[in-house]
């Protein structure tokens, strides 16, 4: 079976979050409206075709996932007067608003945005509709080689929705395709695994700069955010749990290159592959089960420049793990 490198190492798999409230209704009828130009108009259009705050939040989230490609331009409308110096909060608050409305208005005719024109466009909307809704800040992981790694400079933005008096974690740019690794093209794909994402999930992705935002029993801090694997959606859909022994890195010795892979839960019938990054082909993972009936396997990396590893499951994308050599193991 042959998998492509640049098609996985990036893409957040299309698997839907297994949500109650059933939404294909919703999102073939928003499937159907036009490129709409501005937002009253198409705020009236969801007034009129739903009912509910669930439904209407779901609609803003799929025509701005379905029609808005990703642009990652930072040298255009969104830094204008970014050094500015405001004389008074009045000022500021009237410069950001009119900020706010020229970026609405460039995304909506360009029909592309970065991060922060996704969620400003889902906030104005939501707002149009009297749904609370907020643009949070914060870091995010979604490639392997940030596993490990020390940063906090904010990269990120997306959004939190009030709906029945919860808030609801939302990320539209993340929801409307990927980056193909290789030619760094924007590829649409509709994915709304991050639509109502449970927080214990969407941490292992996204953390906000204000850890209120992390909706979390137990806070997470940045040191063990980055720590862990890279946990594609695909991973909480498919029956398999990695031990919580493993980290995101993986050490190995300079003499033996063997990896051990322990899993808590495995699908029962568990169709598993791994990759290497510097491999073509993927390579079936045979499960043994341990004294304490825990599963493992062993992969042996003949590349001893390989640097990161990949789990599939059903040949979807499900762990990312950083390789390290040592000359002891941990």
């Amino acid at each position: 079976m042959k998998l492509l490198i640049s098609t996985f190492l990036f893409l957040i798999t299309l698997v839907c979050y297994s949500n109650v409230y059933e939404y294909n209704p919703i999102d073939k009828k928003v499937a159907s409206y036009p490129a709409f130009t501005d937002t009253q108009t198409l705020a009236i259009r969801i007034s009129n075709d739903f009912k509910t705050d669930i439904e209407k939040a779901r609609a803003v989230f799929t025509w701005i996932a379905l029609n808005i490609e990703y642009n990652d331009d930072y040298n255009s409308i969104y830094n204008n007067n970014i050094y500015k110096v405001y004389y008074s909060d009045y000022q500021k608050s009237r410069e950001l608003k009119k900020k706010e409305i020229n970026i609405i208005e460039y995304v909506l005719n360009s029909k592309t945005a970065n991060c922060y024109g996704y969620s400003i466009l889902y906030k104005t909307i939501c707002n149009k509709l009297n749904i609370e809704s907020q643009i949070i800040y914060g870091l995010t992981k979604s490639d392997i080689n940030d596993i490990g790694i020390d940063r906090v400079i904010k990269d990120h933005a997306w959004n939190i929705v009030k709906i029945n008096n919860k808030w609801e974690l939302i990320d539209v740019t993340w929801s409307a395709g990927y980056q193909d690794m290789q030619t760094k093209k924007f590829i649409k794909s509709f994915n709304d695994f991050y639509f109502f994402t449970a927080p214990d999930k969407f941490i292992n992705h996204h953390f906000p700069a204000k850890q209120e935002w992390q909706l979390t029993q137990k806070p997470v801090k940045l040191k063990d955010f980055f720590a862990t694997p890279i946990f594609y959606s695909h991973y909480f859909d498919s029956n398999l749990k990695i031990a919580k022994q493993h980290s995101g890195i993986i050490y190995t010795s300079k003499d033996q290159k063997t990896i051990t892979l322990y899993f808590d839960e495995v699908p029962k019938k568990p169709i598993l592959h791994y990759l290497l990054d510097k491999d073509l082909n993927a390579k079936k993972i045979f499960l043994r089960k341990s004294k304490d009936n825990k599963y493992f396997t062993t992969i042996r990396v003949k590349n001893k420049n390989a640097k990161n590893l990949t789990v599939f499951s059903n040949t979807e994308a499900c762990i990312g793990f950083k390789i390290e050599t040592q000359n002891n193991n941990p």
